[in-house]
This record gives structure tokens, C-alpha cells and sequence, in this order.
């Protein structure tokens, strides 16, 4: 038994809003702990101080895969023989340092197919996606890694009565690492890397690195690793960097949640206590260059062109940071700083903003624009400058200096209430090198400097001694693809279990008692005189609030509603010019937003409590005075334009947004309800601005977040919420006809991308039916969502044909849309021919493991057990559920019915709702690379244009 009751002596800083509590073990592992008890459950990141500037030059990309390889197990977890499997692994090892060691080209295919060999046969003693299965066990959610310059990290969110196996589990992971499953999963970063070769702002973002840092790690490797050495991998150089740097004296727990510290000493104490520390190589590097002229670099891309600028700057822990976040939110803060202000509010560019990276032995700060229709990359430049030298003369109010320093107490508050909010500033603080009492004091410390010292600092530090990225919009014959080799699909026992897990499942865990929130006594509600519906929440935490006006008219409602919503920001009042109303609401903590959807338009006012009074006369004061400019409007029509244009540029928007729709709507759906170019061009400015005075006059409600007590907050609306009685009856929102999937077919749609994206869409119940929302999580936990799914296991883990695949059964938002049935994977057109057969025959024969089941099973209901709907959340949970005609938490009926669930419901879900449906296969990549002739295969191919998808 742990034995909690001990004190410790642990280091606290006065002051923290977050209360870390920090703690050394006598191996060297740091613990940064602070505690939340709003909900029982804990954030965990394990952090590594070692990324890809650690990486052997040689073997560039190692700790990225070296990320990936810490969730294939040990000598114990995963693996079925380990004395059997340990042989074949070295083997394996061996084989792969001979790879390397020859240029013979037929020598190294003969090579991998021995590789390829000898993988099959130890891939029988493995138990696959283990640690995935037990960490989903103990009900863990957002499980993942991320591998950056100077950390790796391993992240979890866990109940807080699991704390014990967590730390069990985790202790064993970074015992050791087998690498099994390796070529399988090496295939897996090829597409990753192929993947990079689409994302244009990662080429610019390495451009500058290598302008930066032309010695140094920064700028000389990149963290995917180069497409040679990914070729030729090295275990050997892997396994020693695992020994050299994930050792106790170079890593830290940071955790955020419902748990006593003591106990996580203990805990820690352990199962990590008996990690010996070693000492870890020094890192160390020349310094870098001065720059003492410009240095332009040109990257091209199919995305929209941009330009970006920056500076190199000293060390994090230096005292350039403090200078470079105050002078960042003086250019932007989204709201009220100079570029804001200057530039993106006079409609200068089409955006910009300021930008900086922090990293252990450098910084650096930057600025970034995109041009309007027919600006070149120079003039956004040169007004980007602008503004910088504007901080360079002084020429900004003084008091915006403490308005900055109020903006970080701001979000410091909006911070704390989040676990991942707090685990990731107690890692950044660790992976900086950083004390934490440095790192708290970094918001007082930038108090102290005055509006002299900062001109003094950028006077000093920004002259032409910048690097300049131009991403013009062209095809790029630099890229690189990393082609597969010629692998045979692994085995899975997908019903094995090792010795440990075994165990491991075995141990039982006194478990959580569900909460569920009563929407009717955890919402109060009354109707102000005017016929205003009003919700109220207490905020039991902060002292921040929230008030929504909520009308429920939007874009599918009246399609310049849209533009009007767009055109709000940019407009003065009667008494304030736009930049005055943004420069008030900053000076006040207070944010004022105005959105809409397809159904809703938003007026949302947040910030301060304490300045709400003033907020909501400006938000009143708003509606009731917009002035109209016609020369605004004309420009907020042009840079819609050009949003549009860029829209087809962006992969995400294609597939997800123009292609998801045509799935599911044909060429008449949401998506494509929008004005056409002249209906565009023909609006007048006094009829948008009146569009938003008349909606106080349509029926509407408001939701109010915060402290202040209801009667004080409907006594504040009585007064101040102007409306025009009677209210009148809002529009409704357009329908449109979801098609029914009835026969295969094939959507293509040739788009210039190193990879194939394929997404299965399926239309099913025409209307929300509980009994399939209910079975849909087992369903989505077991087969297509996570690490250890049966989609994820097939098609990355054993066949290695992507590095991004899933499939999940959706209920609507509506009670009156449709279920669907969706599928994707990112693959290589040479892959085509394997995925797609393989995605249909899991989806029409899907793989029964009874005690996978039950792990999902399980996870499911610990994960409810521990999750509470924290209250800046209820209002909107319970508006999302009376959507679809619920009033109460859904979460437990979907706990009582998994609770009841089985294998056969299972089984008989897959066989009612999956099994042998008909699909719409849209398939996006480069018609050069993709075979047409066999995708008619799997239905009717339809070609399709950008032009026939987006509408215009």
C-alpha cells in the first residue's frame, strides 16, 4: 500500500495561479504537479529533453521514430516469447546496420527482403498494439507523443483512480524498447514525410530555420528526418539514443488533476525510483552568424502565397523574451495591437500577424502576411515593416503597455482551468531549461519594463538583419518521396495477450461513480420583459463571464446574413471609429466576437466580470449605431473573393468541406449556399448594417456564464438590451436534401498532392434513431477509432499502407439529419490497390475479438465514470442534446447501454448498420498518378472539377 500521509518538501513559488508543486527524486525524474479537483481525472505529459537536435547527423528523423517505436513495448509488453522474439529482433537490427553500410542497390533490396523475412516470423511472437489496449483499459483518452526540436513528449489523460496502474504501465514502458514492428511502422513516417512534401508552411518554416541556423541543429536537420536516412534507418543508433537520453535525470512527470501529491511522490518514488540516472551529453554549438543584411528565400507550393519575415534572437531563458512577447502583443493580439489595428482593420492585407519561437539555445521572432488580390509579396512586406518600425520610433499609446500585461493575467485565468493547459506550461518550463519560478514571474517581470526600454530594445535588435520567405504559388520541383518497399503484411494475433497484460488486466480498480448534471436545476432560466429567453450558469471558478446573444437565423437562413457578419468588424458607431471599439473593449479585458453558422448568428462579449457593465453598453451601443462605409464593404467583398480562391488551394477544405458535401448533398448543399459573384458586388452597406440592427428585433436568447447573480444580471438586460417588440418570428434556415447512398459510385477529383486521399461516405438512417446512437461508441472505441482499432491495426500496423486512417458511424446534430457511415485513408497511388480492398473487407467482415471488445467496453464506461461536464460547458451540452429532442444528459443512457453491451450487440450493430453498405469513394491526388481505369472497380467514376464541388 501506498502510504500517502508523508510529507514532502516540495518547492512552490508565492503567487502561482497554478500552485505547482515541484519535487526531484533522488534519481534526478522532476515531478511539476498541480492540482484541479473539478473533475477526477488526471493530464499527464512525461517529458524527454532530448528532440531532433539531438539527432545523430547521420540519422536525422531518429527521435521522431524513436516517438513512434515507445507504443510498440518491451520484453514484456507485446510480446508472446520474448526469448524467441529477442533473436529475431537482433537479427532484424543487424540486417538493417548492413542496409546501410552498402550503395549497392540490388544489395540492399536483397537485404530488405531478408528484413522483410525475418519480420514476418517475429511478428508472430507479438501481441500487437498492447500498450494501446491496456493504457485504454484504465480509461485513458487523448494517448499520444509529439516530437519537436528539443523534447519529446508522451501524453495521457487518465481517470484519477487509475493512477496507480498508470504509473505502473508507464514505468514499464520506458524500461526498455523492442523494436518490434519496425519496418511495418518506418513505412508509417515514410508517409508522414510524404505528407510534409503537401504543407507548404512547413517549407517555409524550414527555409527560415536554415537561414537562421546554418550550423546549427535548428537549421541543418529537420525533426521527420531526411528521406535518405529514413531509407536507411539505424537500430543500433536508435537504442542508443533511447539509453543516452531517456534516462530519470533528463525527464519529468508534469501532471494537472484530482490527485494528492504526496501519493505521486510515492508513486513516482516506486515505480520510477529505480531508474538509474547516467549523465547526459552536454549539448554544444557554435554560435551562429551574424546576420547583417537581408536574406530572401523562395519556396513554391500549390497553397496560397504568403511572406514571412524574422529574426534570430537569444536563449529563452534571456532576458530578448521578455521583450519579444510584449512587443508580439503590441503588434497583435487579435484584437487591438498595431497590425490589428493598422493593418488587418484597414483591410491593408489579407492577414497578418506577429509570431515567435521559443527554444533552449535561440529565439525568434517574426511577422507574417498575406496578400490581398493583385498585392504583391514586396508590398505586404513593406507594410509588415511598417508597423514593426512604428514600435522602433514609439509611436503606440503608453497605456497599451499595461493593457498587454492585463491580457496575459487574462489568459493565465482562462489557463487554469484547463489540465493541458497547466501540464503544458510546466513542460515548457522543464524542456527551456527554466525554473518555474522563472518562468511565473515572466508576466511581472515584463510589468517592469517601460515603454523606453522597449523602443531602446527594438531600435537595437530590428534592423536588416532578417530573413525573408516568399511561398509563391507554383508547382515545387523539389519534392522529395520517400518510395515503399516491397513488405508483406505482418500477422496480428489480435487476440493474444502477453504475460504482463495479463496481469496487468487482472489487477482490479475500485471505480468511479458516474456523475450526470440535471440541465434543469444546473441552467436557470427566466424570460425578460421584452419576451427575451435567458439561461444563466454560475461560474463557480473565476472571475470571468460570458453573455451570448444566440438568434437563430444563419448563413442557411439568409445567404448576405453571412457577409453582414463578416462586414461587422471592420465598422465604426456613431460615436467610436472601429479601432476606437477594439482599443475600449482591449483596455477593458473584454472580447467581443460576432459569428454565425448554417442556423445561428452569435453576438458573444467575454472577459472581466468586473467590466461587464461597460461591455454590454458597447455591445448594445454597437448594434443600435453601426455606421455603413461602402469603401469597407467593397473590400471585405474582394478579400472574400479571394478567400474563396484560396479555399480551393487548401487540401483540408477540399476534401472535408467541398468533396464531404458533394458526398453528401450533390452540388446543392450547405456548403455551396453562398452569394454568387455579382449578387456579391451588388450589396449595399446600408442594407448589411441594418441586417444586424433588425436582429435584436427577431425572436432570440441569451446565455450568461459567470458570477454575477441572475437577478443582477436580468435587472443589467432589463435595462440595457434594447429590442423592438413584438419580436418577430426568426427565418428558418433552408433545407436541404441528403442523398441517399444507394449504389457505389466514385468521385475523383485531380488535386496536385504527393498522396491519395480516400474517403468512404455512406448515407444511413434518414433521422436520429437513439438505439444506433447508443451502439456507435463501441463501435467507433472497437473498430475505427484509436491506436488499437481494428482499422488502425490493419491498415497501418500490419500492412503499413498509411499514416492517417480511421472510420467512425456519426449520429447528426439534428434530430432530422441523417446517420452516417464514414471511412478515410491517406495512402501512396501505388497503395490504391491494397487500401481500398482492405478498408471494404474490414468494413464488410469486421474481425471479432471478443476481449478487444470488452477493453472498449470498458474504456467506454471509465471514461464516463470520470469525465464531469464542467460548467462553462452545460449550457452548451444541453442545447446540443435538445437538438436532437433530449433533455437530459445523454451520457447516461449511452453508459447504461454500454454497461448492458455485449460482443453480440456488437456483432448484431456491424450486421444491421455496417455490413454490406453502399458507398460514395471520393478519391483525391494527382490524375497522373492515380489509376482511373481501377478505381471503376469499386462504382460508376465520376471526374468532378473544383469549379463543380466548391460552387463558383
Amino acid at each position: 500500500m501506498i502510504d500517502a500521509k508523508m510529507q514532502y518538501a516540495f518547492k512552490t513559488v508565492p503567487d502561482d495561479i497554478l500552485k505547482v508543486l515541484r519535487y526531484t527524486l533522488s534519481n534526478g525524474l522532476q515531478l511539476f504537479l498541480s492540482v484541479n479537483k473539478n473533475e477526477p481525472r488526471v493530464y499527464t505529459n512525461i517529458v524527454v529533453r532530448a528532440g531532433s537536435k539531438q539527432d545523430p547527423p547521420e540519422t536525422t528523423g531518429l527521435a521522431h521514430y524513436m516517438e513512434h517505436m515507445l507504443f510498440k513495448g518491451t520484453s514484456r509488453i507485446g510480446t508472446l516469447d520474448w526469448d524467441k522474439e529477442k533473436v529475431l529482433l537482433e537479427q532484424i537490427s543487424n540486417l538493417y546496420e548492413a542496409h546501410r553500410a552498402t550503395q549497392d542497390e540490388a544489395e540492399r533490396r536483397r537485404i530488405y527482403a531478408e528484413i522483410d523475412r525475418v519480420s514476418f516470423e517475429a511478428a508472430k511472437l507479438t501481441a500487437p498494439s498492447e500498450y494501446d489496449k491496456l493504457v485504454s483499459n484504465i480509461g485513458a483518452k487523448d494517448t499520444n507523443a509529439y516530437t519537436w526540436v528539443e523534447q519529446t513528449v508522451y501524453v495521457n489523460d487518465i481517470p484519477a483512480n487509475e493512477l496507480e496502474r498508470w504509473m505502473q504501465l508507464e514505468s514499464e514502458r520506458f524500461r526498455m524498447m523492442a523494436l518490434r514492428l519496425f519496418h511495418t511502422e518506418l513505412e508509417t513516417v515514410y508517409e508522414e514525410f510524404n505528407i510534409s512534401q503537401d504543407k507548404d508552411v512547413r517549407k517555409v518554416n524550414t527555409a527560415i530555420r536554415e537561414a537562421l541556423f546554418p550550423s546549427h541543429p535548428y537549421g541543418t536537420q529537420t525533426t521527420i528526418g531526411s528521406a535518405e536516412h529514413l531509407r536507411t534507418p539505424s537500430q543500433v543508433n536508435i537504442q542508443k539514443y533511447f539509453q543516452t537520453y531517456y534516462v530519470p535525470n533528463n525527464m519529468a512527470l508534469a501532471m494537472a488533476g484530482d490527485f494528492d501529491p504526496a501519493e505521486v511522490v510515492e508513486l513516482a518514488e516506486k515505480y520510477f525510483g529505480t531508474y538509474e540516472a547516467k549523465d547526459v551529453p552536454p549539448f554544444t554549438f557554435s554560435p551562429q552568424p551574424p546576420l547583417t543584411e537581408p536574406v530572401l528565400k523562395v519556396v513554391y507550393g500549390q497553397e496560397p502565397a504568403l511572406v514571412m519575415l524574422a529574426w534570430r534572437f537569444d536563449q529563452a531563458k534571456s532576458a530578448d523574451t521578455l521583450f519579444l512577447l510584449l512587443i508580439r502583443t503590441l503588434l497583435y493580439n487579435d484584437q487591438a495591437g498595431l497590425l490589428d489595428l493598422n493593418v488587418n482593420q484597414q483591410q491593408k492585407v489579407l492577414e497578418s500577424e506577429s509570431w515567435f519561437w521559443f527554444y533552449e539555445d535561440y529565439s525568434v521572432f517574426g511577422l507574417y502576411g498575406k496578400p490581398r488580390e493583385g498585392q504583391t509579396l514586396e508590398e505586404v512586406k513593406d507594410i509588415l515593416l511598417g508597423e514593426l518600425q512604428k514600435i522602433c520610433r514609439g509611436e503606440f499609446d503608453e497605456w497599451m503597455v499595461e493593457a498587454v500585461i492585463n491580457d496575459y493575467k487574462l489568459g493565465q485565468i482562462m489557463a487554469s482551468e484547463s489540465n493541458s493547459a497547466r501540464v503544458n506550461a510546466m513542460t515548457s518550463s522543464f524542456i527551456l531549461g527554466m525554473d518555474w519560478e522563472h518562468y511565473t514571474r515572466r508576466i511581472s517581470d515584463i510589468a517592469k519594463i517601460t515603454k523606453e526600454q522597449i523602443v531602446e530594445f527594438a531600435q537595437k535588435h530590428f534592423k536588416d538583419n532578417y530573413v525573408e520567405v516568399n511561398k509563391v504559388q507554383a508547382e515545387d520541383s523539389n519534392v522529395v518521396k520517400v518510395e515503399k518497399p516491397e513488405i508483406t503484411a505482418v500477422e496480428l494475433n489480435r487476440d493474444s495477450v502477453s504475460d504482463y497484460a495479463q496481469a496487468f488486466l487482472d489487477i482490479t480498480t475500485p471505480r468511479i461513480e458516474p456523475v450526470f448534471v440535471d440541465f434543469e436545476t444546473a441552467i436557470q432560466a427566466t424570460t425578460l420583459k421584452s419576451g427575451v429567453h435567458l439561461d444563466y450558469v454560475r461560474n463557480p471558478n473565476n472571475s470571468l463571464f460570458r453573455l451570448d446573444y444566440i438568434f437563430p437565423m444563419g448563413k442557411n437562413s439568409d445567404r448576405k446574413l453571412a457577409i453582414a457578419v463578416q462586414y461587422l468588424p471592420y465598422l465604426g458607431t456613431s460615436r467610436y471609429s472601429s479601432a476606437d471599439l477594439q482599443r475600449e473593449l482591449y483596455r477593458l479585458a473584454l472580447s467581443f466576437e460576432v459569428s454565425n453558422d448554417d442556423d445561428y448568428t452569435y453576438m458573444t462579449l467575454s472577459g472581466l466580470e468586473d467590466n461587464m457593465l461597460k461591455g454590454l453598453e458597447l455591445l448594445e451601443h454597437i448594434i443600435s449605431n453601426l455606421q455603413p462605409d461602402t469603401a469597407i464593404l467593397q473590400n471585405v467583398v474582394t478579400d472574400a473573393l479571394t478567400h474563396r480562391a484560396n479555399a480551393k488551394k487548401d487540401r483540408n477544405i477540399v476534401l472535408r468541406n467541398a468533396l464531404g458535401n458533394y458526398a453528401r448533398y450533390g452540388t446543392d448543399s450547405p456548403f455551396t449556399y453562398r452569394l454568387a459573384v455579382e449578387e456579391l458586388r451588388q450589396l449595399e452597406a446600408d442594407e448589411l448594417c441594418q441586417k444586424i440592427k433588425d436582429l435584436s428585433g427577431f425572436e432570440h436568447k441569451i446565455y450568461y456564464y459567470g458570477q454575477m447573480p441572475m437577478s443582477e444580471v436580468t435587472n443589467l438586460l432589463e435595462t440595457h438590451h434594447r429590442v423592438t417588440t413584438p419580436l418577430k418570428k426568426a427565418v428558418p434556415s433552408r433545407a436541404f436534401n441528403q442523398l441517399d447512398t444507394k449504389e457505389n459510385q466514385v468521385v475523383f477529383l485531380d488535386f496536385p498532392i504527393v498522396q491519395t486521399d480516400v474517403m468512404l461516405v455512406s448515407k444511413g438512417t434518414p433521422q436520429f434513431n437513439m438505439d444506433e446512437h447508443l451502439s456507435s461508441d463501441l463501435f467507433n472505441d472497437y473498430f475505427g477509432l484509436g491506436l488499437s482499432s481494428i482499422v488502425f491495426q490493419e491498415i497501418r500496423e500490419s500492412k503499413a499502407l498509411a499514416y492517417s486512417t480511421y472510420a467512425f458511424y456519426s449520429s447528426p446534430r439534428k434530430r432530422d439529419w441523417a446517420h452516417y457511415l464514414q471511412a478515410y485513408v491517406g495512402t501512396q497511388p501505388d497503395k490504391l490497390s491494397d487500401a481500398i480492398p482492405t478498408f471494404l473487407q474490414l468494413l464488410n467482415e469486421m474481425p471479432v475479438v471478443d476481449s478487444q471488445i470488452e477493453h472498449a467496453r470498458q474504456a467506454i464506461l471509465k471514461r464516463i465514470e470520470s469525465e464531469r461536464i464542467i460548467p462553462s460547458r452545460i449550457y452548451w451540452t444541453a442545447r446540443a442534446n435538445r437538438e436532437l429532442g433530449h433533455h437530459g444528459d445523454m451520457r447516461q443512457e449511452i453508459y447504461q447501454h454500454t454497461e448492458r453491451s455485449s460482443s453480440r450487440d456488437l456483432v448484431a450493430f456491424h450486421e444491421e448498420y455496417v455490413r454490406g453498405r453502399a458507398y460514395t469513394f471520393l478519391v483525391m491526388g494527382s490524375k497522373s498518378q492515380v489509376d482511373l481505369n481501377y478505381l471503376e472497380n469499386f462504382g460508376a467514376l465520376r471526374e468532378v472539377s473544383l469549379e463543380e464541388v466548391f460552387g463558383y
